[in-house]
């Protein structure tokens, strides 16, 4: 019996559902008959001019299959990214034999039988994660004109809004977030889709990614000169991608619950890597030294021997350096001699860019059910660096492997391989029936055999018009904001010149200027980077470079695209760049939320140092003010909230309580308690809910009680009635004690509000009050203009709240660390 077969069934995550839209077909045994008979979905593009490109061919959906699509008239407001996905994840939700119990039960927290015997799954337990490289592009190409946008369309852009649209029409109330590693963004999701329920926030997961045909991506990647002319084939001769478009969702859940409800189990998803190249935004390292970093990790994470992988779902864009560079880092991996079968399945329906990792997964999954893994299409001859391995060629190959790796990569240099058991799962199910022993000693308790290991802040930095400080951002950024001038703005340039590139956006220099502010103020030496994570969260990214961008495509044509801001239009280009300039090779995430994108990314570096797989992580987000950034608040309503409007970044570094210094003088705070829980804006009700939910679980984790908090640190955005909802919601935990004995304060009167800077702020700001030297400056005076009330005894726990424009709540308890 091997390790796997060993390990908890409450702690494997397997795959028991499957949806799919592609230029193949919308359902995964049309996929694949069209894949086994070696047809391409590759062909001319109907949508827009192409006359003046490099290239007129692309995946596109087939007309009746996209008018399938648009005819759900609950989506009409909608961007065509959310469409594609609410589409994707209800066929993979019903080829699970699951369904979403009715809204009025979201307070339970278990299983029930649905309507006619089905199982059910109450929304607060279910929770969507979502990737995309381009989210609402096509909301602003519609309006094709940025000096005259307009609310409605403007409304449908922001990345976060794609997550949240799938995720209230669905019915899904858990966890939601977009993830935005650009190509790698939906194996980004799966993965971290899979964290959440080993983690107790959630007993499925949603997740898969999502991106249609956009004509200015298409006009990017041609003045990139990456389009192939001709029906692309990865490690061929014949270079350059032809872009596709789609969506492709998986339904997620415990491997024990699985087998109880007798599902139908697709795979058991092992593990997965992360990584970024930390080389180049657009090209990948020569030697593939990122993706060789994704895929150790993820089998070492797996706890499978490289010799048990018998198939690879390569990346294999079929441009010239890119496939060349992933077959080094395969032999990097599993050295030169690199025998195991590999294939591309883009030949068949295009890049389709965020979707690609979830598109190409299902579709070998589904595949292998059948006893055939993907061909590469269009094969000729293998390119230089590609020779002597073994490309599955021209037609699918009867094989079934146990186990696979998917590998994806993206703008930004961030990687993904996911490891997944295709073969014998199921057969455990009948095994466990007769020997029930066996059972038994599957079923216990994650977590038992290993103790949970504690989580602490041991270092804050932050940049805010104009002003950096390491600690202390609560002194540096309470002064009111109207008297900070437009033009304070911080130059990384003049900081340290070696880390700035010239054109370099706004955010990504503030950021960069947070992150060497709080590695400084945690003492995190250059030796300690290799295994430093960095978990980075913007809700809009650059929207001075997408702006840039969009302009030259709107006003000169899309044939005169800009080649300098088309890479900073995945928003994930801002980690991708501080990965870079400061050598973060590690574990790389980076997402949207809308709001929440502070505490976000808390909850995920905090489960990866529990568990063990990470050390120490850096977490940061931050905002950048742009036209196109104030044509995005008039669209959310921002404009009517009581808070003025601001942009920053803010850093933490998150340790592991045993790495962390011995004598804890550098430690802050211990992040003892995270909840999270999506909403509605439009619906109070949900929304007071949703941060019940958030709080009460944070609580829970922490093993505390509201009646212990010293203080509630609420993150508003601010829209008329929200934080009297708020804290009418918080009062009501407390039956009247909350309000009465424990303060609610929010810090955006004082700081300005930014969707992701002020979510990361507050929880600073916890971690610098509870710290040990806090009481020393409350004294001083330091944060008098804060209006914070007078204490005689140090502060031990703070409850931090953050909402998002979309009504959805994350909570975190920020605690004292006992000597």
């Amino acid at each position: 019996m091997s390790d796997r077969e060993n390990a908890n069934t409450k702690d494997r995550i397997v795959i028991t559902g499957m949806g799919v839209l592609c230029a193949l077909g919308d359902h995964p045994q049309m996929v694949y008959e069209r894949m086994l008979a070696a047809e391409t979905g590759i062909r001319e593009v109907t949508r827009f001019d192409t006359d003046k490109l490099q290239s007129s061919l692309a995946g596109q959906l087939e007309d009746p299959i996209r008018e399938a699509v648009l005819a759900g008239t609950a989506e009409l407001s909608m961007d065509l990214c959310a469409r594609y996905a609410i589409a994707a994840a209800r066929k993979a939700l019903i080829d699970s034999g699951l369904s979403i119990a009715h809204a009025d039960n979201m307070k339970h927290h278990d299983r029930a039988k649905g309507t006619g015997g089905k199982p059910s799954v109450f929304p607060a337990r279910i929770g969507l994660t979502l990737g995309t490289c381009n989210g609402g592009v096509l909301s602003l190409e519609e309006q094709w004109n940025l000096s005259e946008l307009d609310v409605d369309h403007t409304s449908r852009y922001p990345f976060y809004q794609q997550g949240d649209d799938a995720a209230r029409v669905l019915g899904v109330a858990g966890p939601v977030a977009t993830l935005n590693t650009a190509c790698a963004a939906s194996g980004n999701a799966i993965g971290y889709a899979s964290d959440l329920i080993r983690w107790g926030y959630a007993d499925v997961m949603l997740a898969g990614g999502s991106d249609p045909l956009s004509h200015s991506v298409y006009a990017g990647f041609n003045v990139l000169r990456a389009l192939n002319s001709r029906p692309s084939s990865p490690f061929s001769t014949q270079y350059g991608l032809n872009l596709g478009e789609g969506a492709a969702f998986v339904v997620l859940e415990r491997l024990d619950a699985a087998l109880e409800r007798g599902a139908t189990i697709y795979a058991e998803l092992c593990a997965y890597g992360l990584s970024n190249d930390a080389h180049h935004m657009t090209a990948s390292h020569p030697e593939g030294a990122g993706i060789q970093r994704a895929v150790e990790m993820a089998i070492s994470l797996a706890g499978v021997s490289k010799t048990d992988i018998e198939y690879v779902n390569a990346h294999g864009t079929g441009t010239q350096a890119n496939d060349r560079a992933e077959i080094s880092g395969l032999q990097g991996s599993f050295g030169p001699n690199l025998s195991i079968p590999i294939s591309s399945s883009k030949a068949y329906f295009g890049h389709t860019l965020g979707t690609s990792a979830a598109l190409e997964l299902v579709t070998s999954l589904y595949a292998i059910r059948q006893g055939y893994v993907p061909a590469t299409l269009h094969f000729e001859e293998a390119r230089e660096g590609c020779e002597d391995v073994d490309i599955i060629q021209h037609s699918m190959r009867p094989m079934r492997p146990e186990y696979m790796i998917c590998n994806n990569s993206g703008f930004g240099g961030h990687n993904v391989s996911l490891v997944l058991r295709t073969n014998g799962i199921e057969e455990e199910r009948y095994s466990s029936v007769q020997n029930p022993e066996r059972e038994n000693s599957l079923a216990g308790h994650p977590g038992e055999a290993v103790p949970r290991r504690r989580v602490v802040i041991t270092g804050v930095g932050a940049v805010s018009k104009g002003d950096i400080r390491k600690g202390n951002v609560l002194g540096a950024f309470g002064k009111d904001t109207k008297q900070v001038t437009e033009t304070s703005f911080f130059s990384l340039k003049d900081y340290d010149k070696s880390k700035y590139e010239r054109r370099m956006n706004q955010l990504t220099q503030n950021t960069i200027g947070a992150v060497l502010a709080a590695m400084e103020d945690a003492a995190l030496g250059e030796s300690q980077r290799e295994h430093t994570g960095f978990i980075y969260g913007t809700a809009r990214g650059s929207t001075s470079s997408i702006s840039n961008f969009l302009e030259s495509v709107f006003v000169k044509g899309p044939e005169y695209a800009s080649t300098i801001y088309f890479p900073h239009t995945v928003i994930n280009s801002i980690a991708g760049q501080t990965a870079e300039k400061l050598q973060f090779k590690g574990f790389n995430s980076s997402f949207s939320t809308g709001g929440n994108e502070g505490l976000t990314a808390a909850l995920y570096a905090t489960g990866k140092i529990r568990e063990g797989a990470l050390r120490s992580c850096l977490i940061g987000a931050g905002d950048e003010r742009s036209q196109l950034t104030e044509d995005i608040d008039r669209a959310k309503g921002l404009q009517d909230s009581r808070y003025e409007m601001t942009e920053g970044s803010v850093c933490m570094v998150l340790s592991d309580l045993e790495e962390a210094d011995q004598t804890r003088s550098g430690i802050y705070a211990e992040l003892s308690g995270l909840g999270v829980a999506s909403g509605a804006a439009q619906n109070a009700s949900r929304q007071s809910e949703a941060l019940i939910r958030a709080v009460t679980d944070a609580l829970h984790e922490a093993e505390t009680s509201m009646g212990q908090m010293d203080l509630i640190l609420l993150n508003s955005v601010g829209r008329p009635g929200e934080l009297e909802l708020e804290q009418s919601a918080i009062s009501s935990m407390g039956k009247g004690e909350v309000a009465q004995f424990v303060p609610i304060m929010t810090l955006n009167a004082c700081t300005g509000y930014g969707e992701s800077y002020s979510s990361m702020l507050h929880l600073a700001a916890a971690a610098e009050l509870v710290s040990p030297g806090a009481m020393h400056e409350l004294a001083k005076g330091t944060y008098a203009h804060l209006g914070l009330p007078e204490r005689s005894s140090a502060y031990q726990h703070i409850l931090t709240i953050s909402s998002t424009v979309n009504g959805s709540y994350s909570a975190a308890i920020v605690s004292s660390v006992a000597e």
